[in-house]
């Protein structure tokens, strides 16, 4: 049995009506970290990024919402820079025994 492959992804969102925008934001809430006010950074299996984008899909109104996700490398992800205050990333959670 393989471990399943895990990608890191960028999601960024912008939406007019504040009802919708609330809903994709619990609902990457669900996924990944909020590292920005419209911007998320989830750490996904293929099939789970497969089902929040068709959940995304189903939530916006593609003529007036914009939604982009972008994969991360591990490459990329060993090159971010954090500006500012800290912003605390998806990956391995720390277990308490």
């Amino acid at each position: 049995m393989s471990a399943e492959r895990h990608s890191r992804w960028v999601v960024a969102y912008d939406c007019p009506c504040d009802k919708r925008r609330r809903r994709i934001a619990v609902l990457l809430e669900g996924y990944g970290v909020r590292v920005q006010e419209s911007v998320f950074e989830c750490e996904l299996q293929p099939e789970v990024f497969q089902r929040l984008r068709s959940r995304l899909q189903r939530l916006i109104r593609a003529d007036k919402d914009a939604v982009r996700l972008w994969p991360l490398s591990r490459r990329s992800c060993a090159r971010i820079v954090n500006l500012g205050r800290p912003v605390a990333t998806p990956g391995i959670r720390d277990v308490v025994i």
